[in-house]
């Protein structure tokens, strides 16, 4: 589609130029006087710049998005709008400065729309993959209130505090599943090359009980490597399956925060996304119904996810939200009391915020025990299994040394 470069005055007498995409300069002047616009000079785009959108399109459309993109992206875009600058300007700022090759394309689509009259909230939703229905509510909410770049601001706050909840999360794992690969590496090793080697030294003779388990042991695995190597991948992929699969996903997601250790994790962890998703929808002035919808879709626990629907249908038949909490097993106490505080004091958004801070305090005590509790037992379980190894052979030596 070509591109046109459109001079103009607007509504408040000041000029302004803007490229617009169109299939003809017709178009580009009807759409600029359906915005008010009082048309100076529509030229054709020289830059090539509609050219290249669209070669690139289908190559960008390929790639991801990050949240640290969607983090700078909104912080510059809050910064944009406070100096006065139009959303259409701020969108092709943004589109220039950005590199990542798809969010580039989106905004270029984004600005297109928003050019041919779209808002900019209905212009994010195309692309829910990048902007989720949590942002675009709180855009339009933006919108509708006339505070945009407030919204903006809190939407980069929301996605900071919700990377870095992910961040704490994921880095509480690393230590245990190092550990876990480590061992598995160290007893394939031993197994393939140590192990076979002895065996050979000392097959045929009289041997201590334990270094007989162990030749027995690395001679089964070695035999049946290609069984196993089938039963495990196997394995993974029923798991794999488990998750994707709707019905099993939700009773695995319901039963996981009962596990040892890692469960309460899982359950504060999702406690804390709900509160400052909550909170941040609130604030930025959406109703209680839509807020509760929108949180409702942004966790990842199914179960979680079912009974917050259960608590918006609860709300919607007229109860109020705290009884929606009076009967719940998954959230705390704590959660149904700040509720029914911030309903008697008209400050739900303030009450939810502190549900979220005090919570993220708790989850990261337990993700401290966490790690303390797991750590030990892992290098314990792998020394084990190395000094097994070592005794078994030492063992073995010595034995036929002795003979």
């Amino acid at each position: 589609m070509p591109g046109y470069v459109c001079t103009a005055l607007n509504a408040e007498g000041l000029r302004v130029r803007e490229f617009v995409t169109a299939p003809d300069k017709d178009t580009v002047a009807e759409r600029l006087r359906a915005r008010g616009f009082v048309i100076l000079e529509i030229a054709d785009d020289d830059s090539g710049r509609a050219a290249a959108g669209a070669k690139g399109g289908i190559l960008a459309r390929l790639g991801m998005v990050r949240t640290r993109d969607l983090i700078l992206l909104f912080r510059m875009f809050s910064s944009l709008i406070e100096s006065n600058v139009t959303i259409s300007e701020a969108m092709e700022i943004l589109h220039e400065q950005c590199e990542n090759r798809k969010l580039k394309w989106v905004l270029a689509d984004i600005r297109q729309r928003i050019e041919g009259g779209m808002p900019l909230s209905d212009s994010m939703a195309v692309h829910p993959k990048v902007f989720p229905e949590t942002i675009t509510n709180m855009i339009r909410a933006g919108e509708l209130g006339g505070i945009l770049d407030t919204v903006l601001v809190r939407i980069s706050d929301y996605l900071e505090g919700r990377a870095a909840l992910r961040a704490k999360m994921i880095l509480s794992m690393i230590y245990p599943s190092v550990v876990v690969v480590v061992a598995i590496v160290v007893v394939v090793f031993l197994v393939t090359f140590v192990i076979p080697k002895f065996a050979v030294l000392l097959g045929g003779r009289k041997l201590p009980a334990n270094t007989q388990l162990l030749l027995d042991l690395a001679a089964f695995l070695t035999t049946n490597a290609v069984a196993i190597l089938a039963g495990v991948f196997g394995s993974v992929a029923a798991l794999v399956l488990v998750l994707v699969i709707p019905e099993s996903r939700l009773v695995v997601d319901r039963y996981k925060i009962y596990l040892p250790v890692i469960g309460s994790v899982f359950r504060y962890g999702v406690i804390v996304q709900f509160a400052k998703t909550f909170a941040a929808l609130l604030e930025s002035g959406i109703t209680l119904v839509e807020a509760l919808r929108a949180t409702g879709a942004t966790i990842s626990n199914l179960a979680v996810k079912k009974h917050i629907d259960r608590m918006n249908d609860k709300v919607l038949a007229g109860e109020p939200l705290s009884a929606a909490f009076r009967d719940d097993r998954f959230f705390t106490p704590m959660v149904g009391a700040m509720v029914k505080i911030g309903e008697h004091s008209g400050l739900m958004d303030q009450a939810m915020t502190t549900v979220g801070e005090l919570h993220e305090k708790v989850l990261a005590d337990k993700i401290a025990r966490m790690s303390a509790m797991i750590e030990p037992v892992l290098i314990v379980v792998l020394g084990g299994i190395v000094g097994y190894v070592a005794w078994g052979l030492v063992a073995g030596m010595l034995a036929l040394y002795s003979a």
